[in-house]
């Protein structure tokens, strides 16, 4: 199948999140590098973009260029999508030990960045795609302590509300946009709206752009001030 015309501008879009969220790594590392006292959870949040980044390019060739968005061909890569999609959940990863320090200063041994890991790397190794799609979505419901973390501290922390909000929306836009094109997520949609997968990977960073960019100025608001 060759490339169409949505696809080249879908690349493009996410050529620019790549940037995006490279740009923002490097923006908090330096900054991160600036402060005398090495705060390990500045450290992590700089982890998650670059995590991020990198996955997303091993994504872009996987998606586009290898199986050419069709989830037929996926077995044929298969260690492509797994190298893959570990870089991008431990981006995802990070952020769980960011919002586990937040609430409980590490007194619980991030117990849900460990469960998240443990499922994660079970189902990369597993050797049949579903099974590995499976179990990785199953990793995705650690996620859900994020959001709940967030709330929490909006009503533990009132004077830095506004802050933590920002994070908030903008992991849920960015999770958002991350979500739609997940292989399982796609033909529902597909089902339900009258758009192909093509279009779909075109309004997904659309989506994670403003997601990325709140997120970063949330982040950057809270623990990195100048």
């Amino acid at each position: 199948m060759t490339l169409g015309t949505y696809d080249w501008i879908a690349i493009g879009c996410w050529i620019v999140v790549v940037i995006l969220t490279a740009g923002i790594f490097i923006t908090l590392f330096l900054k991160y590098l600036k402060y005398p006292e090495k705060v390990k959870n500045r450290l992590a949040f700089c982890l998650v973009f670059l995590f991020l980044a990198i996955g997303r390019c091993l994504l872009i060739y996987f998606d586009f260029f290898l199986v050419e968005l069709d989830a037929t061909r996926y077995d044929e890569f298969i260690m492509m999508y797994k190298i893959a999609t570990l870089f991008q959940l431990m981006g995802i990863g990070f952020l769980i030990v960011v919002s586990e320090y937040a609430v409980f200063k590490g007194k619980d041994f991030f117990v849900f960045f460990i469960g998240f890991t443990i499922v994660l790397l079970i189902g990369l190794l597993v050797q049949d795609f579903v099974m590995t799609q499976n179990i990785t979505v199953g990793a995705l419901g650690f996620v859900a302590f994020i959001p709940v973390s967030w709330i929490y501290l909006m009503r533990k922390l009132p004077q830095t509300r506004n802050k933590i909000l920002m994070i908030l929306m903008g992991f849920i836009i960015y999770g958002g946009g991350l979500l739609l094109i997940s292989a399982g997520v796609v033909p529902i949609v597909e089902e339900i709206l009258p758009i192909s997968v093509h279009e779909i990977y075109l309004i997904s960073p659309l989506i994670q752009i403003p997601g990325l960019l709140i997120l970063a100025l949330g982040i950057k608001r809270m623990y990195f001030v100048d």
